[in-house]
């Protein structure tokens, strides 16, 4: 069973995803709020013993570009085998999709999807990481 934690703001996204991941029996998903900050990322990451994280990259407060990076960091020196996947809005935030993208070229991150991706697909690509 591959652990994996999610970190995306939007509440019905996070939950679909959640889901969907638990449905596969591949995976044991640990969804963080992320308004909650009683332990960083890293701090649950570490805690979990993940294996992949899914983290959001939006404007939103906790969740902006900076923020992330400096958590993919942090987890990379703690938890250097875990997979970091980013995911973002391509349509509604095309200068963050583009950060993402050059954070994986730069191999900050293993991996990153665009939200409108389909659910099938998702599982799919975390299957292969």
């Amino acid at each position: 069973m591959t652990n994996i934690v999610i970190s995306i703001q939007n509440g019905l996204l996070a939950e679909a995803i959640t889901s969907m991941l638990y449905n596969s029996g591949e995976f044991q998903p640990y969804r963080l709020d992320v308004g909650n900050k009683k332990l960083d990322m890293a701090d649950n990451c570490e805690m979990l013993s993940a294996d992949i994280v899914v983290a959001e990259v939006s404007y939103s407060n906790g969740t902006s570009v900076e923020t992330r990076l400096r958590e993919v960091k942090e987890i990379r020196k703690r938890l250097p085998s875990c997979k970091i996947v980013l995911l973002c809005d391509e349509n509604s935030a095309p200068d963050i999709a583009h950060d993402v993208a050059l954070f994986k070229k730069d191999g900050l991150i293993d991996n990153f999807f665009y939200s409108s991706v389909t659910a099938k697909y998702l599982l799919a690509a975390l299957s292969s990481l």
